[in-house]
Formats: C-alpha cells, structure tokens, sequence
C-alpha cells in the first residue's frame, strides 16, 4: 500500500510539485491498520513521511519553521491518530466476529445435546467465556417450586447457593442488578463476609424471562475485580439469557406434553371402556384405504384377545382380514376424521367371529382417529326381550279380549231365550245352564290373572298340609275333564297308592289342571294323555304327557314365559290367555321346587313334569262327608244386601229369596245404615265401593252400633287382593267374597250357626 500511495504521489508530482506530497498515504495508512494491525500502519506512515521528505526542494527541511517541516510534522500527527482509530476499530471489529462466531457455535451446539442442564451448562460457559469470568450460575424457578435452585454453574463447588445476592434481588426485581463492588454496594452489606470468602468483587446476574413474562430463573456472573459493564456486555448477557430461557421454556413445554401423555395413556390404560389410536392409511390420491393401529389400551386387548404390541403399527386389515365387512363403519372412521366431528353409532362386530354388539364413538384426534367402544350386547338383548314382551304382552290383551268376550256372546243369548215367552222350560234350564258355566269359565279367567299378580307380586300365600296325592290329581282330572271327554283324548293315570306330598293341595291341584288343560286343549281329537308319579330320593315328580302338537327346541326355554305361547300352539289356536304355564311355574317355585317341560319336536308331543321337595309323610285319613244341606229347613235370616250394581243386588236378593231369607236391599252407604237402624239384620252382605260412604265406613258403624257385635259381615267386592281381604278384616268383616261370587258358597255361610 505504501509503494502505491508513493508511486501515485511521484504520479501527480508534476502537477501538484510539493503542496499534496502526503495525501495518498493516509487512506494507506487507515487500511493498512484496520486489515493488517497497528505496527503494518506505522511502517506506511514512515515510508509515507520519507516519501513527503523526499519530495522537498532540497535544503528546504532544514530552515527552521518552514512550511514544508509544519507539513511533514502535521504528516506525522494525522498518522499517528489514524492509527491509533483504525487500531481501535479494528479491535472492535475483531470482538463482534469473536462474539458472532462463538454465538454461532453455541447455537450449532445446543441443537445436538438433548438435556436441559447440558444446555445451560453450554451457555453458562460460553457467557462466561465472553465475559472473561470464570465463575457463573444459572438458578432456575420451577413451575410449581417457591424458590430457586442451582441448574448449572461453572468455578463452584456442590454448595453454591442460587439467590444471594445480586441473582435474588434480580429475580424480585424482574430486572438486571449489578453490583460493581461488593465492598462498597449495600446490596451485598449481607452477604460480605461469604462473598470476600470467594474472592468475589462485583456481580451481574440477568433475569430469566419466558414469551409470556414469566420469570424463569437467573443468569449470574461473578468476578474478582471490581466491574464496569460494557454495553457489549450487556448486549451478550441478554442474547444468551435469551437462550437459556427459550430452552427451559422448551423443556418445560415437552415435559408438560409428556406429563399429558403419561396421564392420558394412564387414564386410559385404566379405563374400563376400550380404546383404540388408529392412523389413516392413504393411497397415491390422498385417499383412505385403510387404518393403522396405534394404540390399543389394555380393555380394548382384552376384548380383542391380543398384546398391544402384536397390533401397534399394524394395519387393520393385515390382522382382521374381515374387519371392514361392515363397509358403514369404515365409513362412518373416514367422514369423522375429514369432517373433523365425532360420529358415534350401534353396530354388530363381524370380525373373526366376534357377534357382539357395540356403541362406537369415534373422534378425530390430531390427525389420527381416536375410537371408544363399549359392548352393549347384554343391553341389545334385553331390547329384543323387552320389545317381545310387549308383542306378547299385545298378543294377551288382544286374546284376553277375546277370551271375555266369547263367554259374553252365549250369556246374552241364554238372557235372551229366558225372556222370551216362547221358550219351554227345558230351554230355560238349558239357557241357565250356559249363563252358569260362561260365568265360571270368566271366573277362572280372572281368577288366573289375581293369582299371576299375587305370584308377581309375592303375596300369594300357600296353605302346606300333607295330602293325598290321588285326591289332588283327582281333583286336578276332575277340572280338565270335560276338555278331555270333548276332544275324545285316551287318559290314563299311573299314581303309587297312599303316596303323600307336603303342599297346599288346591294351589298343587290348580297346577297339574293347567298342564292337564293344555295338553287336552293342544292335542288333536282321540290323543293321549298319560299322569305318572313317583317318590325318589326326597323329591315327588309328576308328569304329564301328551301326543300332541309338541314344541320346537328353540321355543322350549320360554315356554314359562308370561303370556307366551310358541308358534305351533298360535297356529293351533285352541285360545289361552298362555298365562297358564306361567301361573304353574310361579306356585311350583313357590313351593320349592322346578317344573320342566321336554319335547321331540313339532308333532312329536309333549311332556311336562313337576319336581317337588317332599319328606315322608303319614297316611291321610278320609274325610268325612259333608252333611247335606237342608233346602227349606235352615232358619230364614234377615238380610242386609247393599250394592250400588242394582242388577247384582236384584239377581243375587231374588236368590237369596228364594233360600226363605228375608232380604232388604240399599244402593249407598247412607242408605245401607238408615235401613240397618230401622231393621237391625242379622247379616249385611256389603260391597266395598259403594257411594256416601264405603263398605269398610258401614261395617265399622254397624259393628259401633247396640248389638251390631253379633251381626254377621260379609264383603262382596271385586277386590280380592290379599290386602284387601286384611284391610275388610280389620273394618270388622266376617268373610270376604269375589265377586262373581259362587251363590253355593254364599249359602253355606248363612247356614253356620
């Protein structure tokens, strides 16, 4: 540079003589200093002061105050202060590429190191470095600590203490402190003595802090000189308190994300509900062909029967070919996770075999599909059971119906050949006879249905006794005969003679009727019919069998059902309530013990059989025959009937009548006591829900009144639930009667004495 800038000045030296002979050497001069350093400037400034020397007319350097020795002195000052600037700049200039380049490194570094520690340990020496220290701290504040601990530190042993002094109070603060000398600044006063133990002189800690202004911890540096900071300094501390903040920020976000994570997927792990993470599986086009498994938690393994290894990262197709038979339900996956809503739906699993039915929720889940389902198979099931108990329940009322009104139909003809004039008398017997028989065959209808409700319910109570056996299914033939002898059926009746049970006899009786009923009433004309008992081991079993229709086997498990008849007995229709078998079902349980019913098949017959628990028992004696009643000659009574019905008061006083009973009849509570006042009776026959007031208020008056103690009560009410009949007794009825009450029943009560 300096041969250049002379070379230029013997250029122009014709034109300019002496005047300009340093010019070109001070631009030299700068470069030279700033590219090459101070002593490389020096020597272009000497050759540049010979160069000027050299171009003096000769002799002229030597008269003392010359204008050229004030020019060549001048030379030498400008020189001199160039360099002096170009050396200092270029020290300058040198440190922000040192900083740059040691930044740089930092930076490079930091990405390759996966700890948060090994991260600010980085910084923490590199700080240090830059500031030339060699002690620091970086103190950090937990997110859900109370005070600042040690994460890094460099020139410390193990006891270092992370807020005293400068880094706490810049942690209150929020703000850089530093403490230029410990010896002189009150901020240290307390901690002195510690700090003169480190050979510590003066501190400068920055604060921490995040994006949202959250104080995160303490940058701190500590020298043994007294400081004074530089704005390089400044400018350095904040660039890598930056850093160090940004990646405790990181660190602390993954670990939130991780802490997530684990509760997520031990939350799920321990749910009883099945969960499975499924990725999409696209084609070329973007399209979804199939799923990835992702995760499964340990219900949906279970439910599946396999290891969440076998299935994570496997496609669903490669583990369950069939899995997508159900088209809907891949479906119902994609349009959830590209519309990004849940979808949730019932459906049928097809997969290997499995049949059960589950509620399904799908959710999209960061791109992938989260899916919960639960089984609901048992909840379908009693669906299914509930909507055919209500087609079996249609069913009954539709045949109950039925039932009532087909003894309506021959009463109201019978009523009407009674009124006729024309009618003989033999006519009218018969048309009597109807009225009497429809009557009892709607009786034992209704009678069936109270006793379901008691079964139902648990009120039914059993009176056990130890019976006769041959007398209950003598009883129970007796019932089903005229069915038996109508459709021409062969019976036959197999008994081991003086064979006892343990049972009240007429519920036992009621029970081999209804078997006994429906094998005569669904067996074609001219069948059979076998009864056979025996004693084995403690347990009496009865059977009835039959060749009749028979039962398919899928039908033999509800055959017990209420209201349920099977396929083959519809299609027979030989009528029923099919409320039989269920009553027979619920007095045999009743009693302890199971009633079974068995078939080959449709058209194959049937046998039902009966297991009770019976001990030994000892003979039953005979009962003593019934003393005859005396048509005319029991004494006549004076009787009080009240019943709001008129024409069951009228029909039932005619009968009475006709018994020589004096009757009076009332047709209200109010009614019923004024006549019981004038003619004080010997009997009330009183229905319960009668206007003005009821029969329990007449019965307690009467029973109140002088010598109502001695009148005989008796309630004839459509009520006969069993707390019906507790609640006439403690109105002060005697006896408590159902109506369509049996007339002969009724007498036999007035004939008591």
């Amino acid at each position: 540079m300096a041969l250049v800038a002379a070379a230029l000045h013997w250029l122009i030296f014709p034109i300019t003589q002496s005047r300009v002979t340093f010019i070109f050497f001070i631009p030299a001069t700068v470069l030279a200093t700033t590219i090459a350093g101070r002593w490389p400037g020096v020597l272009v400034a000497v050759v540049g002061l010979i160069n000027s020397a050299a171009m003096k007319a000769p002799g002229t350097l030597m008269i003392p105050n010359s204008a050229e020795q004030v020019a060549l002195i001048s030379s030498a000052v400008v020189s001199i202060m160039v360099i002096l600037v170009g050396d200092y700049y270029r020290s300058l200039s040198r440190r922000e590429l040192s900083d740059l380049h040691d930044l740089h490194e930092l930076s490079a570094t930091l990405a390759s190191i996966p700890t948060l520690p090994e991260q600010l340990r980085l910084i923490l020496a590199t700080y240090a470095r830059m500031h030339g220290a060699t002690r620091g701290i970086i103190s950090t504040y937990p997110a859900r600590g109370d005070s600042l601990y040690v994460t890094a530190s460099t020139g410390f042993d193990a006891e270092v203490r992370a807020g005293a002094p400068a880094a706490g109070l810049a942690f209150v603060d929020r703000s850089r402190v530093v403490i230029t000398d410990t010896e002189t600044d009150a901020r240290a006063a307390t901690h002195r003595e510690r700090l003169r133990a480190l050979e510590i002189r003066s501190v400068h800690s920055t604060p921490l802090i995040s994006r949202d202004g959250e104080i995160l911890g303490v940058l701190s540096l500590y020298f043994s000189a007294p400081l004074r900071l530089s704005e390089r300094e400044v400018r350095v501390a904040d660039i890598c308190a930056r850093k160090a903040a940004v990646f405790i920020e990181r660190a602390r976000a993954e670990e939130l994300v991780s802490e997530r994570d684990r509760r997520f997927q031990s939350v799920l792990e321990s749910s009883a509900v099945p969960f499975i993470i499924f990725s999409p599986v696209r084609d070329s086009a973007a399209k979804i062909v199939d799923f990835r498994f992702v995760f499964l938690n340990t219900a949906a393994s279970n439910v599946m029967r396999v290891r969440p290894a076998e299935y994570a990262g496997r496609k669903v197709t490669d583990v369950l070919p069939r899995a997508w038979d159900d088209r809907s339900r891949f479906d119902m996956y994609v349009e959830a996770l590209e519309r990004n809503e849940v979808r949730q739906s019932e459906r049928q699993s097809v997969a290997d075999g499995n049949s059960n039915w589950y509620h399904i929720v799908a959710s999209p889940l960061d791109g992938d599909l989260a899916v919960w389902f639960a089984d609901v198979t048992t909840r379908k099931l009693q669906e299914r059971e509930l909507l055919e108990a209500d087609r079996r329940k249609d069913e009954f009322l539709a045949t109950l119906a039925h039932e009532l009104r087909n003894p309506l139909a021959p009463i109201r003809q019978a009523a009407t050949i009674l009124r006729n004039e024309n009618a003989g008398d033999a006519q009218k017997r018969w048309s009597s006879n109807v009225i009497e028989r429809q009557v009892q065959h709607m009786s034992v209808l209704l009678d069936d249905l109270l006793d379901v409700s008691r079964i139902t319910h648990g009120t039914l109570q059993l009176r056990k006794q130890n019976s006769d056996l041959q007398s209950i299914v003598g009883a129970a033939v007796e019932t089903a005969r005229p069915l038996i002898d109508e459709r021409h059926h062969e019976l036959s009746v197999e008994l081991p003679q003086g064979l006892q049970v343990n049972a009240d006899p007429l519920r036992l009786a009621q029970v081999l009727s209804n078997v006994l009923t429906n094998a005569a009433k669904y067996t074609s004309p001219n069948g059979t019919i076998k009864v056979r008992a025996w004693q084995q081991e403690g347990t009496l079993s009865i059977s009835v069998e039959d060749s009749g229709i028979g039962i398919a086997a899928e039908e033999l498990p509800r055959v017990f059902g209420m209201f349920a008849q099977v396929r083959s007995a519809q299609e027979h229709a030989a009528g029923g309530l099919g409320i039989g078998l269920a009553l027979a079902k619920g007095i045999v349980e009743l009693h302890g013990g199971r009633i079974e019913a068995a078939s080959a098949g449709i058209g194959k017959g049937s046998r039902f059989t009966v297991h009770l628990p019976n001990g030994a028992a000892t003979t039953v004696a005979a009962a003593a025959p019934a003393a005859a009643r005396s048509g005319n000659g029991q004494d006549h009574r004076r009787i009080l009937l009240a019943d709001d019905n008129r024409d069951a008061a009228e029909t039932l006083a005619i009968l009475l009548r006709f018994e020589g009973h004096d009757v009076d009849l009332a047709h209200d509570g109010q009614s019923a006591l004024r006549s019981f006042e004038a003619r004080r009776h010997d009997v009330a026959l009183l229905d319960i829900g009668m206007p003005n007031a009821n029969g329990y208020e007449v019965a307690r008056q009467i029973r109140a009144a002088p010598g109502g103690k001695d009148v005989l009560l008796i309630a004839i009410t459509g009520w006969a639930q069993d707390a019906d009949k507790l609640e006439s007794r403690a109105a002060g009825f005697d006896h408590h009667l159902a109506k369509p009450i049996e007339p002969d029943s009724l007498i036999r009560l007035l004939e008591r004495p």
